[in-house]
């Protein structure tokens, strides 16, 4: 066996490994925690970083209440640097999943691993560098951010040094930096919901899991936590990110799952759902207000499935074919029907939601 020292690609860090000759072994940083591949064979001394290594794996998770089965044989992963949503209406099961994910629940069958150590089984080391935010965050209406920041940076094991610098900077990020010593009963809902994201990112997380992070916020408070992800996300942070808001969702994430009933419904990147769904109406604005007789010889083009009137526009549904897109436009036309604006309707995510959770339940 032979020893060898090898440097952390993200902290830099120098780490003594052992090993045989030609042999690969996996190599965990003790300052960032970054997992990587060493071969011993290389004549240079460096971690090859596990790009596509799962962060979070979640196999055939299943929990029942009293007889109910909040969650059904679920599974999915989570890797590096990557920001997952996980979507569903009320009572899909999101925030099950994270409480088993986080050790709050136990799964009546099933395993969630993070960093492929078992939540459940060794809870400690699991969510040793996980920072979360979970359903209600517990606020303390008597402490000031300052106070409740400190208490949770000696549960992290940061000195007094460490806690009073992090303070600082946690707060500054949630913009928060003004109220560091005024009474947390005083904030607002919003207040209190940038608080709750200060404390998860306390102790510099490699990971977070986020229970619907943005609720109580304003517009303007949703797009600082937004770009405060893609911040994160930059820095190598992997996020669970769950929410309701499928604009948040398409902003800021890189993959959905979909959840419904306890079931995961369908899954995939931005690009690979909005692929997806089948385009099949044509928004049509008219010069002129249509007479009897023009609506006659819309109802006469065959190409036109149906059509309606909808806040000034015709929307007219189709095969949802290019071409048979380009043979109604040029009927109407042929009619003497003075078009002003001829589109296909935007494919987006509230669309594909209504449509799997119509029509696709336990499809993965």
């Amino acid at each position: 066996m032979i020893s060898k020292t090898a440097e952390c690609p993200k902290c830099k860090t120098h780490i003594t490994v052992q090993g045989n000759p030609g042999e690969t072994t996996i190599v965990l940083c003790p300052n960032c925690n970054i997992k990587g591949n060493f071969t011993f064979q290389k004549e240079k001394a460096e971690i090859e970083t596990i790009s596509n290594h799962n962060i979070i794996e979640v196999k055939n998770l299943t929990k029942m209440f009293n007889g109910f089965k909040a969650l059904d044989n679920v599974s999915f992963n989570v890797k590096k640097g990557e920001i997952l949503g996980f979507v569903g209406p009320n009572g899909a099961g999101k925030t099950t999943t994270i409480k088993l994910l986080t050790n709050l629940l136990t799964p009546t069958s099933g395993h969630a691993y993070i960093n492929n150590i078992d939540v459940n089984k060794n809870p400690t080391k699991a969510l040793l560098s996980v920072g979360s935010l979970i359903e209600v965050p517990g606020i303390y209406d008597y402490l000031t951010p300052h106070e409740m920041l400190t208490y949770f940076g000696k549960i992290h094991r940061l000195n007094k040094n460490e806690i009073n610098q992090k303070i600082k900077e946690v707060l500054k990020i949630v913009k928060l930096s003004e109220w560091e010593h005024k009474k947390i009963g005083s904030f607002s809902t919003g207040m209190q919901r940038r608080l709750a994201i200060a404390k998860a990112i306390l102790h510099s997380p490699d990971i977070l899991i986020l229970d619907e992070p943005v609720i109580g916020l304003d517009p303007r408070g949703i797009k600082d936590v937004r770009d405060m992800l893609k911040q994160f996300k930059n820095k190598g942070v992997t996020i669970f990110l769950s929410s309701h808001l499928l604009n948040e969702v398409r902003e800021t994430c890189d993959r959905i799952i979909f959840l419904d009933a306890g079931k995961v419904v369908t899954q995939g990147t931005i690009k690979e759902i909005l692929n997806r769904i089948k385009i099949d109406t044509i928004e049509v604005e008219f010069l002129n207000q249509l007479t009897e007789v023009d609506i006659k010889k819309i109802e006469n083009i065959p190409e036109i499935n149906s059509f309606e009137k909808e806040n000034g526009f015709f929307k007219i549904k189709f095969d949802g074919k290019p071409e048979t897109s380009n043979t109604i436009l040029t009927k109407l036309t042929e009619q003497g029907l003075k078009v002003v604006s001829f589109s296909t309707k935007k494919a987006d995510l509230e669309s594909f939601y209504v449509s799997i959770m119509n029509d696709e339940k336990g499809v993965i």
